[in-house]
């Protein structure tokens, strides 16, 4: 299960240069063309939707919706085109150039134009700000069914108005006032009129009921026009946002099929062994490795009972020979007698007393020869059971030594060996796979990880001035007596060394363990 802090350094910090680069340059592509764009210039013109106060939101966005839409219909542009007396493409125009926004919660609203020219923006707006009024207008009165029942009665009584004139003009009566038809005509004619008289007054009352309700006008024209922004840092943002995102589709693709393991740490808790430290290295060279790395070393080494130490790790084979060399160098020198020895055979002969394991069939109790850090067991492929003699610390005159691959045969492997891998920040998540394969192969176990930190020269250079010179291993050691090696120890093996006795100081690593293993063979 991958934790959420290391997918992003995987994702984010892994791949920080190539997102920041995917950022600048489509911002960098972006904000030029911006740039380089003719100025276009706004011309504002202030509209009333209608005469009455909309009484809700929605009321205010139908009115706008009404308005942008006669406003952006083709034909009202090339008549607003026509009357401004310029070439324009109406399409286009209607399309991109014309825009309209409401006012808070008001029917007042701006129409907006813009054009490369502030003259034409402004006749632009002027003419098409008219335009859009009266149109708003005439839309309550199209199609209105009562205002067309009285137009189809007006048309009715105007043919029944000419038809009783033609037939009066046909009458030859000599005396029109005492002839019957002809008063019959006049009669019916008067009838007409009134009743064309009334349809007119209904007519007009509905007209003005409408326009009432409708009462589009124009509030203001425009008399100049603005430059418009050209909006460079939202479209850069926008261009670097996309950027980003190409950036970490780009970086999660890669990860999906090339996993890497973030740090040395996580790379130790996938084998489950211990992280012993780190070292700088710059190019191929290791320029510096932690103060109490060859220590942690050699004493899981000793506990282990190890005199190879075999480094094994992804990159550059010379970084690892230089990484082997100077743990080579900083290694303790062997001891034979000394406090640590001593209290490694006194720890393994309590264990052996006090344990509940069960003995093997010769007496002996059946030990893995793993060393165990903490809660989890160091070690990943070689929990080969082994007696109390062989689970002991190497002898005291072998020098442990730390080599690569290529120093040695896997056909002839060195006895008392064991694997150490060593892990870059970002290793392939193969080379955890690669280390298990081998320690199954070979059939030495893991002792630990140490983590190569990346270092560039200024990085090196701050690290050198800022951390404390650390002691040599000479210095270490030089107050301690090493007895000499070609004289053959004697003395039991529970027996105190003599330094022992003058001190009981505590050897790091061992700890409160140690205390507790002597008061249970003092007891």
């Amino acid at each position: 299960m991958v934790e959420s802090s290391e997918a992003i350094r995987r994702i984010f910090w892994r791949h920080r240069w190539l997102l920041l680069s995917l950022m600048i340059l489509a911002a960098a592509a972006v904000v030029p063309l911006r740039e380089h764009q003719p100025v276009n210039y706004a011309a504002t013109a202030t509209v009333q939707g209608q005469g009455t106060t909309p009484s809700a939101v929605t009321e205010v966005q139908a009115i706008q919706s009404r308005v942008t839409a006669v406003a952006t219909a083709p034909a009202q542009v090339q008549t607003a085109i026509s009357q401004a007396k310029v070439n324009r493409d109406a399409v286009k125009v209607a399309r991109h150039e014309i825009s309209v926004a409401s006012l808070g919660s008001s029917a007042i609203l701006v129409l907006t134009v813009t054009d490369p020219s502030p003259q034409v923006a402004v006749a632009l707006a002027g003419s098409l700000a008219k335009n859009v009024v009266n149109e708003l207008n005439q839309l309550g009165i199209k199609d209105n069914p009562e205002l067309a029942t009285l137009n189809k009665t007006n048309s009715q009584l105007v043919s029944r108005r000419n038809q009783l004139l033609s037939q009066l003009g046909s009458a030859n009566a000599s005396n029109a006032s005492t002839s019957v038809p002809v008063q019959s005509l006049l009669s019916q004619l008067g009838a007409v009129e009134q009743e064309l008289a009334n349809n007119h007054a209904q007519a007009q009352q509905v007209i003005t009921t409408l326009t009432t309700e409708t009462g589009a006008s124009v509030v203001s024209v425009p008399t100049s026009a603005a430059g418009a922004s050209r909006h460079v840092a939202v479209y850069g943002a926008l261009a670097a946002l996309l950027g980003l995102l190409l950036g970490l589709l780009i970086a999660t693709i890669s990860e999906v099929i090339r996993p890497t393991v973030a740090q040395p740490g996580a790379g130790a808790r996938e084998l489950g062994a211990v992280l012993f430290g780190g070292c700088d290295a710059r190019r191929r060279k290791i320029t510096r490795i932690d103060r109490d790395l060859p220590d942690r070393l050699n004493l899981a080494a000793h506990r282990a009972g190890v005199v190879t130490v075999v480094l094994t790790g992804p990159g550059s084979r010379t970084r690892l020979a230089a990484l082997a060399a100077r743990l080579r160098d900083a290694l303790p020198a062997p001891e034979r007698a000394d406090a640590r020895g001593v209290r490694a055979r006194t720890t393994a002969r309590i264990d052996h007393l006090h344990a509940g394991d069960d003995p093997s069939p010769n007496g002996d109790v059946q030990r893995p020869a793993i060393v165990h850090g903490g809660h989890r067991p160091v070690g990943l492929a070689t929990d080969r059971p082994t007696d109390i003699a062989t689970a002991r610390p190497a002898k005291s005159h072998e020098q442990r030594t730390v080599v690569t691959l290529d120093d040695i045969r896997l056909s002839d492997p060195p006895p008392d060996a064991a694997l150490v891998v060593a892990l870059p920040t970002f290793a392939p998540h193969s080379a955890l796979d690669q280390a298990a394969d081998l320690g199954v192969t070979a059939d030495w176990p893991i002792l630990g990880v140490i983590g190569i930190r990346r270092r560039s020269w200024l990085a090196t250079q701050i690290a050198r001035l800022t951390t404390r010179p650390s002691v040599s291993p000479d210095a270490r050691v030089s107050d301690v007596d090493v007895p000499d090696a070609s004289v053959p120890d004697t003395r039991p093996l529970d027996a105190r060394a003599p330094e022992e006795e003058e001190e009981t100081e505590t050897v790091p690593g061992l700890g409160a363990m140690d205390d507790i293993h002597r008061e249970r063979e003092d007891d």
